[in-house]
């Protein structure tokens, strides 16, 4: 084993095309990058950022552990405040803009800050309580850069706003906002990323959004490429490392940090998931969660529960209609398993997660 000190950003290099080709081409649909959780779709979309030409400018904001249950939260998480220099005043804060981003050639100026917002015109957001204001604004903000760069929205974790009610739920307010920018203006690039499968399914049955999403799956590694992975770290143990991790970088990187043999490695790994499974096998006999879909809800039972995890017995993904909804959300939620609503699959969010649902089958009576 060798102890990593720094894990470079790695492959992915059919993703990258994708996502140039869009960039290349003039603003016309939201593009939902989504996949299983650690599977590199930050990684990804920040190497990008870092790569991309001088005539780019990207705005990106992370909703990642945000608490985010008021309209405040929300907008302090958007924007960026600049006080003084060529925000100061909100009559010129347009030229301002293009004259600091031209002059600077800056292309990812505030990939960790937001959008720059002068304070008192935060504050007046904050005390009209109106996100058409705020999206108003930032359409006209957009326009204006356009005139001298590609500006690139990317909102990391877009479902932490998912149930989020300003009059009305937030989220199709920001969506209609989306379009505006792409399918119907056509000046701002707009990436939403998101590892939340339940989230992006219901995105992807919006009626509302119907040929103005393209969709774009970070997987995790196949055998290949976590073979070349791994051998680019000089470990030597790469067959059986698949074998036990697949091909989540997420696992593989943990692996590559340690120190411990990987079999004593890879039982740890499995136990702590299979207590997870147990705990919840357990609570199931006490307690019945609900499942609210439509106006119904529906409670989760033990034994149902158990006829899912089955369905993984001798096989590592099944279709989406093969599990009924209520199951397939506490599953989901709990981070066991994800689903490609695109595809139609589903399947455990690890290998070590596949590995361990199976070894709990061997228990339960």
């Amino acid at each position: 084993m060798t102890n990593i000190r720094k894990i470079e950003f790695f492959d992915r290099e059919k993703e990258r095309g994708e996502i140039m080709q869009i960039l290349e081409s003039e603003p016309h649909l939201i593009n939902f990058i989504y996949g299983p959780i650690n599977s590199g779709k930050t990684s990804l979309i920040t190497n990008l950022i870092e790569n991309l030409p001088e005539n780019y400018v990207v705005f990106y904001v992370n909703l990642r552990r945000k608490s985010i249950i008021r309209y405040e939260d929300f907008i302090r998480v958007l924007f960026a405040i600049e006080e003084g220099g060529f925000l100061k005043k909100i009559k010129n804060i347009f030229t301002k803009v293009l004259k600091h981003i031209t002059s600077t050639g800056e292309k990812t100026l505030y990939k960790s800050h937001g959008i720059p917002v002068d304070k008192s015109l935060l504050e007046t957001f904050f005390k009209e309580k109106s996100n058409e204001d705020v999206f108003n604004y930032l359409v006209e903000y957009f326009k204006n850069i356009a005139k001298h760069k590609t500006p690139v929205l990317v909102i990391d974790e877009l479902q932490m706003i998912g149930d989020l009610e300003i009059n009305g739920k937030l989220i199709y307010k920001l969506f209609n906002f989306f379009i505006g920018l792409t399918k119907e203006l056509h000046i701002c690039h707009v990436f939403a990323l998101s590892s939340d499968s339940l989230f992006i399914e219901r995105v992807y049955a919006e009626a509302m959004l119907e040929g103005r999403t393209n969709y774009l799956l970070v997987d995790d590694f196949d055998k290949e490429t976590a073979r070349k992975f791994l051998e680019k770290y000089n470990f030597g143990d790469t067959d059986i490392a698949i074998q036990y991790f697949g091909g989540k970088p997420g696992d593989l990187i943990k692996l590559l940090a340690q120190n411990k043999d990987i079999t004593i490695f890879m039982k740890e790994t499995t136990d702590e998931k299979k207590r997870f499974l147990i705990d919840m096998l357990d609570e199931l006999l006490y307690v019945k969660p609900k499942i609210e879909i439509g106006k119904e809800k529906i409670p989760v039972e033990r034994h149902k529960i158990i006829d899912v995890l089955k369905k993984f017995k001798d096989k590592e993904e099944t279709e989406d209609v093969e599990i009924s909804r209520p199951e397939k959300i506490y599953l989901v939620n709990r981070n066991i398993l994800f689903v490609n609503s695109k595809s139609g699959i589903i399947k455990p969010q690890s290998k070590i997660i596949l590995t361990a649902i199976r070894e709990i089958l061997k228990e339960i009576k």
